[in-house]
């Protein structure tokens, strides 16, 4: 019983641009809801990657 390989469903560089942009959309998410509006962040969001 061997694998069977699939060909990626993205190329390269849009995995990386999709990658990237979730990581900043999100990071931006985080400032909105917390340091904009001046409220404490909750300490796990400390662990998150461009948080």
């Amino acid at each position: 019983m061997g694998t069977v390989r699939r060909k990626p469903l993205l190329s390269r560089n849009t995995a990386l641009v999709v990658g990237y942009g979730g990581i900043l959309v999100g990071a931006w998410s985080l400032w909105e809801a917390y340091e904009l509006r001046g409220v404490r962040r909750p300490f796990l969001t400390k662990f998150l990657p461009g948080a």
